[in-house]
């Protein structure tokens, strides 16, 4: 195989698996499995490499270089991002934690304060 249609084929790779990875981050639907997404970026960064070796052209390199540093970014940030697995503080059902929080007029509010009647209490996480 031409190191073009390497250097072509491995940036359709990291293209395809980035946009599919980001509309997921944007629906906040990030699967619990990341291997496969991994996976395919380290095969576009490989394929990328190939091309550079054999001699891609100009579009050809192109792409290739493009695979090779969005795919590696995106294996270099998931590898150097992850948090420590640890046991939610509050179980669903059971008692939470009191705590004193501004309310939407800027007025302190403290979950105490809803002792003994029942209510829901609903955090929003933000999307940017």
């Amino acid at each position: 195989m031409s190191g073009g249609v390497l250097g072509w084929l491995a940036g359709a790779v990291v293209l395809a698996t980035g946009i599919v990875w980001f509309r997921l981050v944007k629906a906040v639907r990030i699967p619990r499995a990341r291997a496969p997404y991994i996976a395919l970026m380290g095969v576009g960064v490989a394929l990328g490499l190939a091309a550079v070796v054999q001699g891609p052209g100009i579009w050809g390199g192109l792409a290739a270089w493009f695979a090779i540093l969005a795919g590696g970014m995106f294996v270099a940030l998931r590898a150097q991002s992850g948090q420590a697995k640890t046991p939610p503080s509050v179980k669903l059902g059971g008692p939470i934690l009191d705590f004193v929080a501004a309310d939407d007029q800027g007025n302190p509010f403290q979950l105490a304060s809803l002792s003994g009647r029942p209510f829901l209490l609903k955090f929003f996480r933000g999307h940017w």
